[in-house]
């Protein structure tokens, strides 16, 4: 008898060592789903926003890959997503919809030239949209931005996600699945207390200095939610076209908050325009004090 109860209890503390252990790997896989699937958290009017992620916080190319190759130099390419078969706005699906995209071994050297303006201007399936680059406060972005668009890296690209809460258009990943990138990362520039009014162009990320082609328009007030968790770095602010990158957003289909507009929108190119730093007055001798033994 006494062996019977001495095995009973062994078989008991087995089992409940068993559901200890169960119960420990369901809240692992909890955890493990929270961290990936992101959201919307709203605690005490704060609204925290995860949904501007760019799905990885990994580069697109692995370091690996990268050994010895210098920093903004072509290393492959990644292939192009696949877009609803309509497009919006009447348009057509550009040539470049089928081209493999660059991807590089690093951030490029930065190479802005000083005191130069630069604007970008995005044309989308349903018109254009001219953005004023912010290369004095986020001059690493710009630079990024600025160098892979004239690698053609957008050209053909379409918009994946468009968010009704925050009044966002998503943009900038050659997959079209909310994870691609152009195989780099850039750190974060945050200066503290961003705002993101209407008009702001703001890099998308997976957490801290994950930034790397993923952008985000912000088409309307809406996207103030964000200012509780300022954690975007903003590069450009839209000058003309806002009206376009309204229309976009308007397509989510009515009752939707977050998803990929159900027709095409094609980013079919970004021009960059460089406007040099005006000549100093005939004269100016460029001393800023007086001089002298």
């Amino acid at each position: 008898m006494s062996n019977k109860r001495a095995r009973d209890r062994q078989l008991a503390k087995l089992a409940a060592r068993r559901q200890d252990e169960r119960r420990r790997s369901r809240r692992r896989r909890s955890v493990g789903v929270g961290l990936v699937a992101g959201g919307v958290a709203i605690a005490a009017g704060l609204v925290l926003i995860s949904t501007l992620r760019d799905g990885s916080a990994e580069p697109s190319v692995s370091p690996s890959a990268s050994v010895g190759a210098e920093p903004g130099t072509r290393n492959g390419t990644v292939d192009p997503g696949t877009a609803p078969q309509e497009v919006a706005c009447g348009a057509e699906e550009p040539s470049a919809a089928s081209e493999p995209k660059p991807q590089f071994a690093g951030p490029p050297p930065l190479a802005l030239e000083p005191g130069a303006t630069y604007t970008a201007t995005l044309v989308t399936s349903c018109g254009e949209i001219r953005v004023r680059l912010l290369s004095d406060t986020a001059p690493q972005t710009v630079n990024s931005f600025v160098f892979i668009a004239r690698k053609g890296y957008f050209d053909g690209t379409f918009f994946h996600r468009l968010v009704d809460s925050i009044d966002v258009i998503q943009g900038g990943d050659p997959t079209g699945t909310g994870s691609g990138g152009p195989g780099y990362t850039l750190p974060d520039e945050l200066a503290g207390g961003e705002t993101y009014g209407p008009g702001t162009l703001a890099m998308a990320n997976a957490g801290a200095n994950t930034g790397g082609s993923q952008f985000f328009v912000i088409t309307g007030p809406d996207g103030r939610n964000l200012d509780g968790n300022p954690a975007f770095s903003i590069f450009g602010r839209v000058v003309s076209g806002l009206d376009v990158a309204k229309e976009i957003n308007a397509l989510l289909p009515e009752g939707t908050d977050d998803g990929a507009p159900p027709v095409a929108v094609y980013l079919e190119s970004v021009r960059i325009r460089e406007r040099a730093a005006p000549e100093p007055p005939a004269g100016a001798t460029g001393a800023t004090g007086p001089t002298g033994g």
